[in-house]
């Protein structure tokens, strides 16, 4: 059930950025390649969590960190807008973005937690967060701390 709600947000997600993708295209078309990148990189997750592998090899992960930045600002986006406007208009359109604004952040702190959180996809290219997840497996399965004396 929750993969299919991960699916759901994402695709969400995808369509989103690709309409802001478009829409963003003659006033800035930087800013619409980055929008465009992320639509690609939620399809990825789609994909992901659809199909269980990843399109993208595991030295263009980092990439997938700012696009994931990318769309959880464009959730955050839609969040601010939506409670700035919903006092002026009370309409479903507002009340939509609102509660569609929290699982598309949602969706993309999740994705960057979970990158972090893998030692095996993060060791290509931060070995020192792939040592860190270690470390702390290590420690906590030592359950017992070693006290020290000043």
């Amino acid at each position: 059930m929750l993969r299919a709600l991960r699916v759901i947000v994402n695709s969400f997600t995808f369509i989103l950025l690709l309409l802001l993708a478009c829409v963003v295209w003659r006033s800035s078309p930087l800013l619409s390649l980055l929008l465009a990148l992320a639509a690609v990189d939620q399809f990825e997750d789609v994909y992901f969590y659809t199909y269980g592998r990843r399109l993208l090899p595991s030295w263009l992960m980092p990439l997938d960190l700012v696009f994931e930045v990318v769309a959880a600002g464009v959730g955050l986006g839609m969040l601010v807008f939506s409670l700035a406007y919903y006092a002026y208009f009370e309409t479903w359109f507002f009340r939509a973005l609102l509660l569609l604004s929290i699982p598309v952040i949602y969706s993309a702190v999740e994705d960057v937690a979970m990158w972090l959180r893998s030692p095996r996809e993060a060791s290509p290219v931060a070995p020192a967060t792939a040592v860190m997840h270690r470390a702390w497996k290590e420690v906590c399965e030592e359950e017992r701390f070693v006290r020290r004396k000043h």
